[in-house]
């Protein structure tokens, strides 16, 4: 969480940025604005290490999922946040139809809300990623003056501690590689939206921005837990 906090700060100085990641343990993640008690107050969910997220929206379990974050100065994504949303999940949902997922759509017209379901999942809006009308992405984003960081989990398989979401495995029979999905999705953004690719390393003064991010915020207690 902290790493996603960088690309927003690298956005802020004009550059963009493109990580993908996945999760070594099932772990739940709070939106930024969310209070720690809903934790707490859930049976499933407090025996999961948890963490808080840069971008907002709603609780999230991250277990066999692949999992993006985009920086991108505000100068380039605009002002209008519906948009990146719906040219990135359209990007993913043509190289998931490349390995075989074809029946993949986005959730334009349809809004679905369950009230008293805490997980993002469980929440349908416009621009999210369905499959039978179970949803395998959402993103979330997080604006500052001027920059922006959009957060998104793409749903491989289903969490033994989320039985009522169903992911691509359960949905199609198709057992997706991280890797190779994320190869994919590279390959289809440069082609869909023009992009050229530099991938590279952290710098050192990057990795120590990333440590001085962890101490302060996301891995001290205090801070995740103070709304």
């Amino acid at each position: 969480m902290a790493t996603d906090e960088l690309l927003l700060e690298l956005a802020e100085k004009e550059i963009c940025s493109l990580r993908f990641y996945t999760w070594t343990e099932p772990t739940v993640s709070l939106g930024y604005f969310q209070s720690s008690s809903l934790i707490t107050n859930s049976e499933t969910l407090k025996v999961l290490p948890w963490v808080r997220r840069t971008t907002g929206g709603e609780a999230l379990v991250h277990h066999h999922e692949l999992t993006y974050a985009l920086g991108m100065p505000l100068k380039i994504a605009g002002h209008k946040s519906t948009v990146w949303q719906e040219k990135i999940h359209l990007v993913i949902r043509e190289a998931l139809s490349n390995l075989g997922v074809i029946q993949s759509e986005i959730n334009l017209p349809e809004q679905r809300n369950d009230p008293g379901k805490l997980l993002c999942f469980h929440h349908h809006a416009p621009q999210d990623l369905t499959i039978n009308r179970n949803k395998i992405l959402g993103s979330a984003q997080r604006k500052r003056k001027t920059g922006i960081i959009q957060h998104g989990g793409i749903l491989l398989a289903q969490s033994k501690y989320t039985p009522s979401l169903p992911g691509i495995l359960e949905l199609t029979g198709i057992r997706l590689d991280a890797e190779i999905l994320r190869l994919e999705i590279i390959k289809v953004w440069g082609h869909s939206l023009d992009w050229v690719f530099n991938e590279s390393d952290w710098t050192r003064e990057e990795k120590e921005r990333i440590m001085v991010l962890e101490n302060a915020r996301f891995g001290n207690a205090a801070w995740n837990t103070k709304r």
